[in-house]
């Protein structure tokens, strides 16, 4: 049997699809999966056992699908997407079966749930479990500690979202200075706008004669996973390391603003902690702030952050 994937585009929602691409492998256990998708997703399950991954390009998606028709008679395909392009694709491929992911489905369920349902529904069986998984093995069973007796923390200071999403590169160098003597610390970013954020930490650090490595635009997906099982802390925006970091249940502060954290926070990590103002104009769920302020994010300070993690994590500290 064989069975076509598109996967989610953005890396944090390919994450979050998971579980229910694990389920879907569990219960086809003889199938050979097409999985299709952006650079990010498809590096993600690069090592998805049984397996072929194919980059979509988008100048060129519905010659891609044409091809793959003729390479595989597909038995079942499914998209984790809602866009009007997917549903093209899968038409073009003629499986037998096609299923589409409903957005507005289950609107307010966790995105994971969403969906976990959406596989559930349209294939009529059970997912049991409902753990995020990637096929990416840790280099470590737990947390490293140096050589040194520090520990690693991660620091992420971007969000590919938007600005709206992004706490201040200040405010991150201010909660990296409080670890430095505990922690050395690994800076994670990718993108020309998150450079920039992760340049400046490093400066402002670097000013207080604390070293950091920065790893912006320098690893693989996978090594981005490697590294984030590595870290003992790791502080962050809503992101998609934020959830790559849930899926190794990596103790994590999770920063929110403009997003929904009831659905996207990191799912099943007990040891996360979410950190978040209360305003009347949160959630807006825009890229921008709307209103020019941006409070939820500029009147969220290091003092509580630091705050919150103490209240979670000083007993293992």
């Amino acid at each position: 049997m064989k069975i076509f994937i598109h996967l989610p585009t953005w890396l944090g929602d390919a994450v979050m699809a998971s579980a229910a691409l694990y389920g879907i492998k569990k219960y086809f256990k003889d199938a050979e999966f097409i999985l299709y998708g952006s650079f990010a997703s498809t590096q993600l399950f690069k090592n998805f056992s049984h397996s072929n991954t194919i980059i979509e390009d988008r100048k060129k998606r519905y010659k891609q699908a044409l091809k793959l028709r003729k390479e595989f008679k597909i038995d079942l395909a499914i998209s984790f997407r809602s866009s009007l392009s997917s549903k093209i694709i899968l038409n073009i491929l003629r499986a037998k079966k096609r299923y589409f992911f409903n957005k507005r489905k289950f609107k307010e369920e966790h995105q994971v749930l969403k969906y976990l349902y959406f596989i559930e529904n349209a294939l009529n069986f059970k997912i049991h479990s409902k753990e995020l998984q990637l096929p990416i093995k840790r280099r470590f069973t737990h947390p490293l500690t140096l050589k040194n007796g520090k520990k690693i923390l991660g620091i992420n200071p971007g969000a590919t979202f938007g600005s709206a999403k992004r706490w201040d590169a200040s405010y991150f160098a201010e909660v990296a200075k409080e670890f430095s003597k505990s922690h050395e610390i690994l800076i994670f970013g990718a993108g020309h706008g998150e450079q920039i954020l992760c340049d400046e930490i490093e400066k402002l650090l670097k000013n207080s004669n604390i070293k950091a490595k920065n790893l912006c635009n320098k690893t693989s997906i996978q090594i981005l996973c490697q590294n984030i099982a590595l870290c003992d802390l790791f502080i962050t925006n809503d992101s998609g390391p934020m959830h790559i970091a849930a899926a190794y249940k990596i103790k994590t502060i999770a920063i929110f603003g403009p997003t929904k954290f009831t659905q996207t926070s990191p799912w099943k990590n007990p040891n996360a902690k979410l950190v978040h103002l209360n305003l009347d104009c949160m959630p807006c769920m825009q890229k921008i702030c709307p209103l020019k302020h941006h409070k939820c994010m500029k009147d969220l300070k290091p003092e509580l952050v630091l705050k919150n993690f103490h209240q979670k994590f000083s007993s293992t500290i």
